[in-house]
């Protein structure tokens, strides 16, 4: 009789869990209102970007973009102006010019129009660009080589990119690797596995030359998917050459596991931005080297 009972206590808790339709809202504890700074100024003569915005609340799409901002950078001897896209708010557009490598850039940000504080938010950042190698000497498309297995890679459908350049002796030297088909940035999830590494152990070596290489396997920096790419496709390498605390922000963003607050805590913000309300982001400047290889079906 006793078992009986319990057999139908659990047939009802089981009923009313199965019954249970309706969806649940977690209460998540919002934060205050910050300004982010998003941008990079680089040593390629194009137009840089910077992007001003507010933070915004979890399972928020639109973002609060920050207009009718005074924004420049100084460095080199120089003052490069950025100016509000028309067609995009927030968005500030330098005219084409290249930065110069082994300097220092400060970032300046003026806002008297804002929603957080009764007076003008001032936001400002220091950013150093490194030095980098003068090119690349040519690029090998190659099947991935590897005998444990890389999680969330299919060997007999990866491209391994392996570049050849005479490296820098500075082992401090840090890179973050970009990759391009077609024109296009690549952003397959095995092309996100690698595209940070160091020079510490590879400094003075001709990368992937003969005094490098062990056991005659390149070195890849980035990996593709083979299914997306065709006979004669071109592949583009972009190489960041960038500061070790560019590294950890880029690491940090790395840890992020989205917003789902059900998968765990966010990182602590790192940031690079100072200002007068707390603001975050990260001002960022890299020297870049960049090479193309054509790809050839087996």
């Amino acid at each position: 009789m006793k078992r009986h009972l319990i057999n139908i206590g659990l047939l009802l808790v089981l009923m009313l869990v199965c019954s249970c339709t309706d969806n649940i809202t977690i209460d998540t504890p919002v934060g205050k209102k910050r300004p982010v700074v998003e941008g990079s100024f680089t040593d390629e003569y194009k137009q840089h970007e910077i992007i001003l915005s507010y933070t915004s609340e979890l399972y928020v799409d639109s973002m609060e973009m920050i207009s009718n901002a005074i924004v420049y950078i100084e460095g080199a001897g120089d003052t490069i102006y950025f100016y509000e896209r028309e067609d995009a708010p927030g968005h500030y557009l330098s005219d084409s010019v290249a930065g110069k490598k082994s300097h220092w850039y400060h970032l300046e940000v003026n806002v008297s129009e804002n929603t957080l504080l009764d007076w003008p938010i001032r936001m400002y950042a220091d950013s150093y660009m490194p030095k980098n190698v003068d090119h690349i000497d040519s690029i090998r498309l190659l099947p991935l080589l590897n005998e444990e297995g890389i999680p969330f890679v299919d060997e007999s459908a990866a491209v391994c990119v392996c570049p050849y350049f005479q490296t820098l002796s500075d082992p401090n030297m840090k890179y973050n690797v970009e990759l391009f088909l077609n024109g296009n940035k690549f952003k397959n999830r095995p092309s996100q596995l690698m595209n940070l590494f160091s020079m510490q152990g590879y400094a003075g070596y001709y990368f992937n030359g003969p005094e490098m290489l062990e056991d005659n396997v390149e070195v890849p920096v980035g990996i593709m998917n083979k299914s997306y790419m065709h006979e004669g496709y071109v592949v583009g390498l972009k190489m960041h050459s960038i500061t070790r605390d560019y590294q950890y922000f880029l690491y940090n963003q790395k840890l992020s596991v989205g917003s789902n607050p059900i998968m765990g805590a966010f990182p602590a913000n790192i940031t690079n931005i100072f200002s007068n309300c707390d603001a975050i982001g990260w001002f960022s400047t890299t020297s870049v080297v960049y090479a193309e290889a054509i790809y050839h079906e087996e």
